[in-house]
This record gives C-alpha cells, sequence and structure tokens, in this order.
C-alpha cells in the first residue's frame, strides 16, 4: 500500500513541482489536478496548504488537524479507511526556490500535503510477495502430505520435494520467471504442485510482461511515454556520437486541441490524439522514436537525420493532416500542429545535450505563435 501510494505521489509531486516552479498560478495547478483526476477517475489527488500559504494567499484547501495527526512529523503517511478508500499522504516542504515568491516561512517548513486517495484494487502485490505465498501454501500442502502418506511413499517424495525446494528458492533469488519445474515424480500429489507451481509462473511471468508495457509506452496512443524520454534521448546522442552522424529533435504540439476538446468531448480528442500519433508512425523510419510528452504534445528522435531533411518529412506531414480530415460523428476534423526542430551535435555538444530539447521546445513555440497571427 505505502509503496503503490509513494510512486504514485512521486509521480504527481513531479508534475506539481515542475508547474509550480515554472510560475503557474494556484488555477493552472488545481487545473493540472483535475487533468490528473480525469485520468484515473478512481484516484483523487488534492493538495492540502500550510497555513502559512493559506495566509499569504487566501485560496485552496487547508491542512485539517486530522491530516496533521495523521502525518505527525512524518515525510510521508498512509491511512486506510476502507478498502475502497485508501490515503496516501506525501508532505510538500519548502524549498529555497520556494522563498522566492513566499513570505514568512524557512526551508524545510510544510508547505502543505499532497493526499492521494484509491482504492485497495489499484494496489499490485510485488512478485516476491507473490512467491513467498506460494511457498507457504506448497509447505502447508508437502507438510500435510507428510503425515497423511505412509513411510514407504514418503520415501518417494523426498527426491522431488528436495527439488521444488531448491527452485523455490532460485525463483525467489533472481525471479526468472520462464523457470518451469519437472519433478521427476508419478506421483499425483505431486504432479499437482508440479502443475500448480508452472501454472503461476506462466501467470507472473504475462503479469510481468503486462506490467512492463505499461511502465514503457504510453497506453492511449501506444508511442513511448514519457519517462522513456531520457534513456531513449542518450541512447540517441551515443548512437549518433559513435556513428559521427546528426540526430534531430522534434518537438510537436497540436493546434487547436483544446476546441476540440471544449467542443465535441474529451473522447474526440482521444481519438484525434490516436490518429495523429498513427499519421506519425506511418510515415516515419523504423527508428524513429515517437514520444508523448504531455497531452497533446510530442517528441520524436529521428537518428542519422540532419535538421533539413526533418524540416522536408515534417512538411510533407503536414500537407497530409491538412488535406486529409478525420470525421467524429459526423464532424470533419483536421488535425493540425506546429513544430520546432533542433539538431544534435551541431547545436548541442554532449555535455548540454538536454538543452537541444529546450530549443526545440521554443522554436515549436514561435511557429505557433506566428500560424496563429496568420490565421488571424
Amino acid at each position: 500500500m505505502r509503496e503503490e501510494g509513494k510512486y504514485l505521489g512521486q509521480l504527481v509531486f513531479k508534475e506539481v513541482r515542475q508547474a509550480m516552479d515554472s510560475g503557474a498560478s494556484y488555477e493552472e495547478v488545481n487545473q493540472l489536478l483535475k487533468d490528473l483526476n480525469s485520468t484515473a477517475p478512481d484516484i483523487d489527488y488534492t493538495i492540502h496548504r500550510s497555513d502559512s500559504v493559506q495566509e499569504q494567499f487566501g485560496e485552496g484547501r487547508g491542512l485539517t488537524e486530522l491530516i496533521n495527526q495523521r502525518i505527525g512529523d512524518q515525510p510521508d503517511a498512509t491511512h486506510v479507511e476502507s478498502l475502497d478508500n485508501i490515503h496516501y499522504y506525501q508532505a510538500i516542504k519548502f524549498e529555497q526556490v520556494c522563498l522566492q515568491c513566499h513570505n514568512n516561512v524557512a526551508v524545510g517548513e510544510v508547505a502543505g500535503v499532497l493526499d492521494i486517495s484509491f482504492p485497495a484494487s489499484r494496489i499490485r502485490i510485488p512478485v516476491t510477495e507473490v512467491l513467498m505465498g506460494l511457498f507457504l501454501v506448497f509447505s502447508i500442502t508437502i507438510i500435510s502430505s507428510y503425515i497423511a502418506l505412509s513411510t514407504d511413499l514418503l520415501a518417494h517424495m523426498i527426491n522431488p520435494l528436495q527439488k521444488l525446494e531448491r527452485k523455490l528458492k532460485e525463483t525467489e533469488g533472481h525471479h526468472d520467471l520462464t523457470e518451469r519445474l519437472d519433478l521427476d515424480s508419478d506421483l499425483e500429489e505431486i504432479l499437482s504442485i508440479e502443475h500448480s507451481f508452472n501454472a503461476q509462473q506462466e501467470l507472473l511471468h504475462k503479469s510481468f510482461h503486462q506490467v512492463e508495457q505499461v511502465s514503457i509506452y504510453d497506453q492511449l496512443t501506444s508511442s513511448y511515454n514519457r519517462h522513456q524520454l531520457d534513456r531513449l534521448f542518450t541512447e540517441e546522442t551515443l548512437r549518433s556520437i559513435r556513428n559521427n552522424t546528426p540526430m534531430t529533435v522534434a518537438m510537436i504540439d497540436l493546434n487547436g486541441f483544446k476546441q476540440i476538446n471544449d467542443n465535441h468531448g474529451h473522447q474526440a480528442g482521444d481519438e484525434i490524439l490516436i490518429h495523429f500519433t498513427k499519421v506519425l508512425q506511418k510515415n516515419l523510419r523504423g527508428t524513429d522514436k515517437v514520444i508523448r510528452y504531455g497531452g497533446d504534445e510530442f517528441i520524436v528522435l529521428l537518428p542519422d537525420c540532419p535538421c533539413d531533411q526533418a524540416e522536408g518529412l515534417f512538411r510533407r506531414i503536414e500537407e497530409i493532416t491538412s488535406s486529409e480530415p478525420y470525421h467524429y460523428k459526423g464532424h470533419v476534423l483536421f488535425t493540425q500542429f506546429s513544430t520546432g526542430i533542433a539538431e544534435f551535435p551541431s547545436e548541442a555538444n554532449p555535455d548540454n545535450a538536454f538543452d537541444l530539447i529546450s530549443t526545440a521546445d521554443e522554436r515549436m513555440y514561435a511557429e505557433k505563435v506566428r500560424k496563429k497571427s496568420a490565421r488571424t
């Protein structure tokens, strides 16, 4: 419970902290939480603000005595109200940068508490716990069988049970879920244990694969998720240096996406994002990487591709999206976008390679402003 809540808390706190550091207003931070809540209706994210923050800004939810009691002096705490309402609290403390906006506070003081409420069904059981539980079940079965069977029958069970014990220890040690058990016995009880173990291994292996997919890919668009950006970007810059070839970064933002959500609903917005990602992937190379950066923003990494070649590629994709509308419930919707492009290593050396993303972002924003001015 605690680890699940802590993982969710760290993800949300990172997004909120980035918004605060970029100068977001209370309304913008509140909107961010609303957006997060809309992505997972069974999870509720709330920020409770300390008295000092309330006194200075006079808005938002204050810290209640109940929450103060639950979290105490700890950095975080978990409270189970019911199976449908588990709370994870994470303290938000003032940092040095916060003192630029907040008065009469000190670094380390509590600025507020992030409150995440979620049902027990959201909690994932670690594999080690599953394996230990499986080991316990097997142990009980073995002990029961030992008491029930005769001395002669036990002699036929010793080697298979020793093999089972070794396999359980090996599985717990290195978590190889592809391992299968062969106890080499004709006894029905032993074969039943072998079958149960192998079936459990297969189920865990499939579950792990699903969790791995969730941790790498964006569930809506099937592109890479934002958490993979650092890894992919580092891999491509190192490949660029090793092969002495250019690598282009493209920052993409959909134009008029908010109007689509406002006028046609979020389902239409989701379908537009899926449609646009398919258009991108259809017209990109297999080596290019599409990453959903957030909302309607995407980053594309194009290895072995100079800037001018990338510009021509995205002009062709823009022609396609401008001439081929997406039809949604009788409405004709066009997927238009703005792009900012930057090239490695000509525009950033290896020591500050990630500055390339900021450069592409600035150029994308300038292109977005230019297109908006042209429309008006």
